[in-house]
């Protein structure tokens, strides 16, 4: 009989298949990931979430759009492989995040957001703030300052 999967597992899976699928790691390592590392993140966010009142969607996919746009400037084998590691961890934070969320319920003022929602929220913001930073150090033509 097959064991019974836990919901943090499942969420934790999906996001590893994908990285299968993809050919960027082998099924042997994600099945290592999971037995040698889900407890930690599971452990890890259901202590901050429940005990401390910490995280949010936004947070994780805060997380998760900036190891993306790490991974996605990486540039070389060795680069690309460090910070795909990033990615995944960020990912598999967020995935199990949304899993603790549903069973323990939202805070209070609270937005629900899914983990695909809150990395696009807080890509936008990363954007938006690189542009204003962007246009505050441009040299102005007409500015008096040296």
């Amino acid at each position: 009989m097959a064991r019974k999967m836990s919901a943090t597992e499942r969420a934790a899976r999906d996001v590893l298949n994908q990285y299968v699928r993809d050919g960027l790691m082998e099924r042997s390592q994600a099945n290592a990931t999971i037995r040698n590392g889900l407890h930690i993140a599971e452990t890890t966010v259901r202590r901050e979430y429940v005990e401390n009142g910490w995280g949010s969607a936004l947070y994780y996919g805060g997380k998760v759009a900036a190891a993306r746009e790490e991974f996605d400037a990486a540039k070389g084998p060795f680069a690309r492989r460090m910070k795909g590691g990033r990615l995944l961890v960020a990912e598999v934070y967020a995935a199990v995040f949304a899993v603790v969320e549903a069973e323990e319920g939202p805070r209070e003022g609270a937005k629900r957001l899914t983990p695909e929602q809150a990395e696009a929220v807080m890509g936008t913001v990363r954007d938006t703030a690189r542009e204003v930073r962007e246009t505050a150090t441009a040299r102005r033509p007409y500015s008096l300052s040296a």
